[in-house]
């Protein structure tokens, strides 16, 4: 076995996205509610940029500024499942985008974990190494070497298909209709 990665990761470089399966103005009202639910001292302000997808509209990406504290891009994209049945998504994904130079690393991929009752745990992959991170107290449980292929992340459930291609995310220049939305998050 190739020894596992250390937490926190390192994700210098990165390019960081939630993802999720709701409209746009849907994603930017969770956004901005979203602080409501953090801590409230040592804020920063974070500009996030939001667009829809070109290839399937259904699909909202949300562009993080740069990469934040790792519990912040897991439960903010746990959040975008949002709180009541008509505001949110289903399946919120994860995704770390490596820049060129660390290409051999792999993208780091999440989703939430849709057998634990409690869903404050996400499912991850990274470097190789499966993963499940539980929010509360900031647990990381490494579960072993392949166990979540990529293809794991972008098929919910077992019975469905969640239609996102990571592909998509390679080559976000050539999206023009950006909106930018500004939070403070603990820093």
């Amino acid at each position: 076995m190739n020894q596992k990665p250390n937490f926190p990761f390192d994700m210098t470089g990165y390019t960081c996205f939630s993802i999720i399966n709701c409209p746009v103005e849907q994603t930017i009202q969770l956004l901005k509610e979203y602080p409501d639910i953090c801590v409230a001292e040592s804020r920063v302000t974070f500009s996030f940029q939001i667009t829809s997808l070109p290839e399937d509209k259904n699909w909202t990406l949300l562009r993080w500024p740069r990469p934040g504290r790792f519990y912040d891009l897991m439960n903010l994209t746990m959040w975008m499942m949002g709180y009541r049945s008509d505001l949110g998504g289903e399946n919120p994904i994860f995704a770390a985008i490596p820049p060129i130079e660390r290409n051999v690393e792999g993208p780091l991929l999440a989703r939430p974990d849709y057998d634990n009752p409690f869903g404050d745990s996400i499912l991850g992959f990274w470097q190789n190494w499966s993963f499940e991170y539980t929010i509360p107290g900031e647990k990381m449980s490494w579960i072993g070497e392949n166990v979540f292929p990529q293809e794991y992340f972008f098929n919910g459930r077992g019975y469905s298909s969640t239609g996102f291609q990571l592909e998509w995310l390679k080559n976000t220049e050539r999206i023009s209709s950006w909106v930018e939305c500004s939070i403070p998050m603990e820093n």
